[in-house]
């Protein structure tokens, strides 16, 4: 059970830098590509995200979770001032009982419905236009969600009071920014429109925006001769430019210790803190690393073709855990609606 809650710990400490983390990227001067959308209404994308997180421990791996979903952008609005998104899940698959239960926690904040996103002229995300309609209609299926977890593990409410965790829950998602931030495939597609990047090379050695630990990053941009399902094979990847980055963050021993130990406090009982704290003195006393690889592919039109992000969190020698995910298009049709009778292949610009 301890190494249990100790994993679990380390999840939630990687969740809560690498939102720091990602932002490492930075704008640029001179020579640049300008990540810009150039969409029109009824202009239609799907995507297909895949997930797996494997843990290493004692050259022991071990996979987590597997989880892909399909969802579809469609623009339903275009004005000189931004775009109006309408992102809309499709279909979900889970491999084990634990992604199964969080395709259910997934459903119960979203669902079905489809949620609005508005941007900026450049494509930049800046509301969820549905956002309260989304909360309020999520949290009597969140409630029954967590009903069924702690009624299968009574013994869960011991360690992690139900009470503590639903309320936690509502607190996170008490604004918009934060109710945003529950679809990240969406956040991921748009989150570098409306940047520039330098092309070349580019080293930067500063602290992750709001994080302040130490980061070294490197951002490699280019132009690429652009692959579609008429010129390449199906493990083509290229669109008409990349952004690829490399960037590592470092928390030393005490911070680690510290994080976690106030994690604890707050998720856990204070019967199970107390006991915890301990084990998080003599084990969690090491740096911890978070590396991020991304590599985002555009076309012209500043729709996203390909997205690949590695995440490599290592705690010391205790453990690492290894996060990919993708998001790649599999059929669009711009200006018109692409209803559910397409037949399913990508089609070249």
């Amino acid at each position: 059970m301890t190494k249990k809650i100790l994993i679990s710990l380390l999840f939630l400490i990687t969740y809560m830098t690498i939102s720091a983390q990602s932002n490492a990227i930075t704008a640029s001067e001179d020579t640049t590509i300008n990540v810009i959308s150039w969409f029109n209404k009824n202009d239609t994308t799907e995507y297909t995200y895949k997930k797996q997180v494997m843990v290493i421990n004692n050259d022991d791996t071990t996979r987590t979770n597997s989880i892909e979903h399909d969802f579809r952008v469609n623009v339903v609005d275009s004005t000189s001032n931004g775009y109006r998104l309408q992102y809309q899940t499709l279909s979900w698959k889970a491999d084990n009982e634990q992604d199964s239960l969080r395709y259910g926690f997934q459903m119960a904040i979203g669902g079905d419905k489809p949620l609005v996103f508005t941007t900026n002229g450049y494509g930049q995300i800046e509301h969820l236009e549905n956002w309260r309609e989304i909360r309020n209609e999520s949290m009597p299926g969140i409630m029954t969600f967590f009903d069924v977890i702690y009624a299968k593990h009574p013994g869960l409410d011991s360690i992690m009071p139900k009470r503590n965790l639903i309320n936690l829950i509502k607190l996170g998602m008490n604004s918009e920014d934060e109710v945003k931030d529950l679809f990240p495939s969406m956040i991921s597609l748009f989150s570098l429109h409306g940047r520039s990047f330098t092309i070349g090379l580019t080293h930067n050695d500063a602290p992750a925006n709001g994080c302040g630990y130490p980061v070294e990053s490197t951002t490699i941009v280019s132009y690429e001769k652009a692959d579609t399902a008429d010129t390449a094979d199906t493990e083509s990847h290229n669109g008409d430019y990349v952004i690829r980055n490399n960037a590592t963050m470092t928390m030393s021993g005490s911070d680690t210790k510290e994080l976690a130990s106030t994690m604890a406090g707050v998720f856990l009982s204070e019967d199970t803190a107390n006991k915890l704290d301990s084990i998080i003195g003599d084990s969690l006393n090491v740096p911890l690393e978070i590396r991020v690889l991304t590599d985002y592919h555009y076309f012209y039109s500043g729709w996203p073709k390909q997205i690949r992000k590695q995440t490599i969190v290592t705690l010391g020698d205790i453990m690492t855990k290894v996060t990919t995910e993708n998001i790649e298009w599999n059929r669009y049709r711009w200006n018109e609606y692409d209803k559910d009778n397409d037949n399913g292949d990508a089609k070249s610009l």
